[in-house]
């Protein structure tokens, strides 16, 4: 074929032409597959704040704080992967085909446009393949960092324990107030009570029984130790009467709870008592 400029600018024309008709697609295909694992990886997201003008970035500081970051540097590592690895391709195909390209002159226009053409189309192949193995290698480079950096750490998973089950020591003070609270209530009820039956040192149980509104006697208080102390002196305070009985102190302690009604098996040991103190103040049960 005639070398002259003319030819082989049209020349030049027609193998851009075809080119750009190769790599469009290829090019655009590569766009969606990044863009659709973007949307695999962390979902669609269109944030309008993105585009409002924000002045912190502007700041000298903090741009370079972005610019060295463990994050930058990891893209611009990626980047300088991708750039090196198609150049590569791109230097050892032109490589492999100089002494082919010296001899092209022999070969007319049409035959020569079709090789130039195959061997355009060809390079374009090997770099898109090229760059899907990357894009996927990248994807799931991606998946892994964004994983680890929702999973949270040890204190971070105490801070939201605390956040939402309270502060250890937070509830273990509420649960002391609600104890004293349950404890004062309690002792409110001592001046109501029939009895307080006691071991005598080391169970206190008051007693009320309303033969027109219960089936059986109520525990209104109970208590050991300390609490045990506290009802007997409520109960000298308030005029109620004082009864000794261990075994049944024990028993009541242990088998019944503030509120409830005492079971039939003790029926007959704390009517012994009731009647003795229903004598004392000339009642009747």
């Amino acid at each position: 074929w005639n070398g002259n400029a003319d030819t082989v600018y049209a020349l030049l024309l027609l193998v851009l032409k075809e080119a750009v008709v190769v790599i469009l697609p290829v090019f655009i295909a590569l766009y969606i597959v990044g863009f659709a694992s973007q949307a695999l990886q962390v979902g669609f997201m269109f944030n309008l704040s993105l585009i409002q003008p924000q002045f912190n970035r502007i700041n000298p500081i903090e741009g370079f704080k972005r610019l060295f970051s463990k994050r930058a540097l990891v893209e611009f590592l990626k980047s300088v992967l991708k750039i090196t690895i198609v150049g590569w391709i791109v230097y050892s195909q032109i490589k492999q085909r100089i002494p082919w390209l010296s001899s092209l002159a022999a070969y007319d226009l049409s035959h020569t446009f079709l090789l130039i053409s195959n061997s355009v189309f060809s390079l374009v192949q090997m770099i898109g393949l090229t760059l899907l193995v990357l894009a996927c290698a990248d994807y799931f480079y991606q998946r892994w960092e964004f994983e680890k950096n929702i999973r949270m750490t040890k204190q971070e998973i105490k801070e939201e324990f605390k956040q939402t089950e309270g502060d250890p020591l937070i509830r273990s003070r509420i649960r002391q107030q609600q104890r004293e609270l349950a404890s004062r209530r309690m002792m409110q009820a001592v001046p109501t009570a029939d009895v307080v039956i006691t071991n005598p040192t080391h169970f206190a149980v008051a007693l009320l029984y309303q033969a027109d509104s219960m089936a059986a006697p109520e525990v209104v208080a109970k208590g050991a130790g300390i609490i045990a102390a506290k009802i007997r002196e409520v109960a000298e305070e308030n005029g109620v009467p004082i009864v000794e009985n261990k075994p049944l102190a024990r028993a009541l302690y242990k088998s019944v709870e503030i509120g409830q009604q005492i079971p039939a098996e003790l029926y007959p040991a704390v009517a012994e008592v009731l009647a003795f103190v229903y004598r004392l103040k000339n009642r009747t049960i």
